[in-house]
Formats: C-alpha cells, sequence, structure tokens
C-alpha cells in the first residue's frame, strides 16, 4: 500500500512539474524578448585585457634572516601565466652577509615591460619553531607584492631577497647597479617594494610540518 501511495503522489508531482514548466517557459521567452527590445539601443562595452609579453629566466634569492628557507613560490593574478619558484637558502651568514645568490632554479615568467600595477602572490617555507613551540617548518605569504621597476631589454634573473620580520622583495636584474635591483646592495628598510608576510594559514593546513 506504501509503495502504491508513493508512486500514485510521484506521479502527481511530476505531472504537475510538466504542467509548470509548459507554462512557464513560453512566458519566459516572452519576458526575454521584451527585455531584448527594451535594451537593443544600449550600447555594450566589453573590456578586453591588454596582451602582456613575458620573459622568463632563472630564479635567485638571498636570506638576510636567521632561518632556513626550504623553498618560495611567486605566483600572478589568476590566468597570466606569471610566476615560478625559487631555491632552498641557508640563513644568514656569521659576517652579516647574505647566504644565497649561487643556486638559481628555472624559470620564473615575468612581463617583459615593467607592469606598475602588477600584484603577486609570494610564498616561503621556513624551517622556524611556530609560536606554539611544537613544530617546525612552515609556510609564510605575503600578498599585493609589487616587483620593483626595471628597464626593459636588458633584464636577468628574477630574486626573492628575503629580510628580518618575515618580509620579502622581489626584483628582476636590469644592469643598472647604481639602481633598486642590484642583488649586492641590501634593500633599506623603508624600501616601497619590500611587503610584509604572515603565516599561510591554508597552506598550513595543506602542507602540515613534518617534524614534531
Amino acid at each position: 500500500m506504501w509503495d502504491r501511495t508513493g508512486g500514485s503522489i510521484r506521479k502527481r508531482i511530476g505531472a504537475r512539474w510538466r504542467i509548470a514548466m509548459a507554462v512557464a517557459i513560453p512566458m519566459l521567452c516572452v519576458s526575454l524578448a521584451a527585455c531584448t527590445v527594451g535594451q537593443s539601443t544600449a550600447v555594450m562595452s566589453i573590456e578586453i585585457p591588454r596582451h602582456v609579453e613575458l620573459l622568463s629566466g632563472d630564479t635567485r634569492a638571498l636570506n638576510y634572516t636567521q632561518w632556513y628557507i626550504h623553498t618560495f613560490a611567486i605566483t600572478g593574478p589568476a590566468g597570466s601565466r606569471i610566476g615560478g619558484g625559487g631555491p632552498n637558502v641557508m640563513p644568514i651568514r656569521a659576517d652579516g652577509r647574505p647566504s644565497g645568490g649561487g643556486k638559481a632554479v628555472c624559470c620564473t615568467s615575468l612581463p617583459a615591460e615593467w607592469q606598475p600595477d602588477l600584484k603577486l602572490t609570494v610564498r616561503w617555507l621556513v624551517e622556524k619553531k611556530r609560536p606554539d613551540g611544537k613544530k617546525w617548518g612552515y609556510w609564510y605569504k605575503a600578498e599585493n607584492v609589487r616587483i620593483a621597476p626595471y628597464s626593459s631589454g636588458n633584464t636577468g634573473d628574477a630574486w626573492g631577497i628575503f629580510l628580518p620580520g618575515d618580509r620579502i622583495r622581489v626584483m628582476l636584474t636590469d644592469g643598472n647597479h647604481n639602481g633598486g635591483n642590484n642583488p649586492n646592495i641590501r634593500p633599506a628598510d623603508n624600501d616601497p617594494y619590500i611587503a610584509q608576510g604572515v603565516l599561510d594559514e591554508e597552506w598550513n593546513r595543506l602542507s602540515p610540518p613534518a617534524h614534531d
């Protein structure tokens, strides 16, 4: 009895649904036609993103912090194909000189011409204790990282410069040794292209530390 009743209910619901759709679809078509007529004189404008020519080169790192950095990743806006990654780098040397500079990883893609409105995201894996004092190795993230200006036509390697206080500066060498793209000169603390990093809760959940 329950199966027959249930089947009858389903048949009635199905019949009502077919009737409702038979009425609703023509009304929807009429409504859409009216909207189309009302908007026929409107001017439709679609903004097409400007094509940005990319170049690819090696990525290097300098570390002015007291922590070993396992790796780092650079990502650009979604769909831009901008990004890459860099090598591991030891902590700062005892004499105050930064570690790194020798090892390179291929490749990081950046615009061939500097884009002042380009914003990058940089993530890096650091070997140091968490604030809870229990686990080692966790991710930091800096968002809205602006790359320092560079001259097109004479670009070299991309660099991730890691500074105390969980800060990062991204630059692309361009042969201007007196400018702000010289890896032999430590960036000033008030450099506007230094970005502040914070704990990356998402990546720390996805890639938990290997050591307790």
